[in-house]
């Protein structure tokens, strides 16, 4: 599933809720979840996606403690999310602390799945940015996958 494009300036609400942009809603699915990104930023994985990253640790020996280790932590930061009638969810406390938000944030499509992430942080690794620089890294990737 690769579907997710666009930007979306957004608000969480007094009750740290926010609601995903209707253009979202049909691919994320009911089963979506929250988990930690890197650099302060909320990733929302289609339940599908996240099935993925847990099929990647099926090879994973149960006596490797290291990636165990690994793989309970990346886990422990994963919640499920659930709306309330109105479509709301709820950023978990220690999410919202991790990723820095305040009240405003941008929600980014990123492929396969959404970023969240402060406002203020979102224009902070913005600026300056060089839109050639970006296809230059989008050129590499092209070129890394044929190899």
């Amino acid at each position: 599933m690769y579907s997710f494009n666009g930007r979306f300036n957004n608000r969480l609400d007094d009750k740290n809720r926010i609601r995903i942009p209707a253009k979202y809603k049909a691919d994320l699915g009911a089963d979506y979840k929250f988990a930690y990104g890197p650099d302060h930023c909320i990733y929302v994985l289609p339940f599908s996606e996240y099935k993925k990253v847990l099929d990647s640790f099926g090879s994973a020996s149960l006596f490797d403690t290291e990636i165990q280790d690994a793989i309970s932590e990346f886990t422990g930061m994963v919640s499920d999310v659930s709306e309330d009638s109105q479509g709301r969810a709820v950023i978990p406390a220690d999410m919202k602390e991790y990723a820095q938000i305040d009240k405003d944030i941008v929600i980014t499509g990123a492929a396969s799945y959404l970023k969240i992430e402060s406002a203020e942080n979102f224009a902070k690794r913005n600026a300056g940015k060089n839109i050639n620089d970006v296809f230059a890294r989008l050129k590499s990737l092209r070129a890394e996958s044929k190899e």
